[in-house]
């Protein structure tokens, strides 16, 4: 499951990206995570922004991995 919000202003939200537990590990979060990167970037989108639990240790690295910087 993953939501991406309609970019506005230049910007788009990748909002909720979410895998099953007995899905996790085959490179499916990184694969929605650029399905949203390019709608926002089609869609007109300078910047796409992320928000993740703090202690949510892997979708942080794989926010870093995507360039994703803490604000």
């Amino acid at each position: 499951m993953a939501a991406t919000s309609r970019p506005g202003g230049g910007e788009a939200w990748s909002e909720m990206t979410g895998v099953l537990r007995s899905h996790r590990g085959r490179g499916t979060s990184m694969a929605m995570k650029l399905l949203a990167i390019d709608y926002a970037r089609t869609a007109g989108a300078r910047w796409v922004r992320t928000i993740h639990h703090p202690a949510n240790t892997s979708v942080i690295t794989l926010n870093r991995r995507l360039g994703f910087i803490e604000a």
